[in-house]
């Protein structure tokens, strides 16, 4: 197969996971290896949940050796999870998965997690084929808006993961519905009343009530960055979806 990366990409609501899962399984029924790493996964590039990036220049009075999971050109990352809660404490100044750490300024975090983009890229030695949901764009821009960012740097750092990634021929699957609220509408109805309540609270409770609709309009230019095939989700039909994957997996 061609692509090395198949990024899973669009809002809540629009099937992203199921649809994952479905590439999998043709990519298996091909008889071509594949790996399916699901939002949250800790080997996607762009989940930093407890993750901690210290610049080399003050890594030697941490005292947190131990617990290093990767090392960049300017960086030491360090997982938190693996530190007794006083070292864990000492290090939240540099916790790149804390969206509201006020000690890493939005162009920080941009500088941090490219070093690790470009680090995953270079040290990628499986033979599957990748299928990655949420990791290209939903992640990262969430991030990238959750630090008061502009459209304009969420752009310039889109574009960088985009370059980056490059070597590893990546294509993106978009599953698009009409609009934001349609897409959340039906994420509603899916995940139920518990999820809609909280993510509403939250989103509205620290200033992001139009997260979605943000989203939305940045996707549409973004997604153009790299081989992309945007699918349409009509309601509950995914036939526009089915078919597009089945000729990806059969013709590319």
């Amino acid at each position: 197969m061609n692509y090395k990366l198949i990024f899973i990409e669009g809002l809540p609501g629009t099937g992203k996971s199921t649809v994952s899962e479905r590439i999998c399984k043709l990519l298996e029924n091909q008889a071509i290896p594949a790996e399916l790493l699901l939002e949250f996964n800790d080997k996607i590039p762009s989940n930093f949940y407890a993750i901690a990036g210290i610049p080399k220049f003050d890594f030697a009075n941490l005292s947190v050796k131990e617990a290093i999971i990767k090392e960049t050109e300017n960086y030491f990352f360090v997982d938190m999870r693996k530190c007794t809660e006083e070292k864990a404490r000492a290090l939240k100044n540099y916790d790149i998965g804390d969206e509201f750490n006020e000690y890493i300024s939005s162009q920080e975090y941009a500088r941090c997690t490219l070093e690790w983009w470009r680090s995953w890229v270079v040290n990628n030695e499986t033979e599957s084929v990748l299928v990655l949901d949420s990791a290209y764009m939903q992640c990262p821009i969430n991030e990238m808006i959750f630090r008061g960012s502009s459209d304009t740097e969420i752009k310039s750092y889109i574009q960088a993961i985009a370059k980056i990634i490059t070597p590893l021929n990546p294509v993106c699957i978009y599953l698009r519905r009409e609009n934001a609220r349609i897409a959340i509408d039906f994420a509603k109805a899916a995940k139920g009343e518990h999820w809609a309540k909280g993510v509403e609270e939250g989103l509205a409770q620290n200033g992001f009530s139009d997260l979605f609709d943000r989203r939305f309009s940045l996707e549409q230019s973004l997604v153009t960055l790299i081989p992309n095939i945007i699918c349409n989700v009509y309601d509950y039909d995914w036939s526009d979806v089915e078919v597009k994957i089945q000729e990806l997996i059969t013709h590319a």
